[in-house]
């Protein structure tokens, strides 16, 4: 599971930048930044990447995955 790859392919697709998506989430953009570049992320935290992204969780992780 490769979520940066992920990560920059789903934010690249929404037009979003890692500092949008840190303030829609309420957080900091460090953490954002850390969790990218493949720190731990729970699975809540996860799901709720994936909802202010639009993606399930499968999808999203599936963008990591293909080549």
């Amino acid at each position: 599971m490769n979520l940066e790859k992920s990560f920059r392919i789903a934010l690249a697709t929404r037009g979003m930048s890692k500092a949008e998506l840190a303030a829609q989430m309420k957080c900091t953009g460090a953490y954002i930044t850390q969790i990218t570049k493949g720190g731990s992320m729970s699975v809540s935290k996860l799901e709720e990447v994936c909802g202010e992204l639009n993606y399930k969780v499968w999808e999203f992780i599936k963008l990591g995955e293909e080549q």
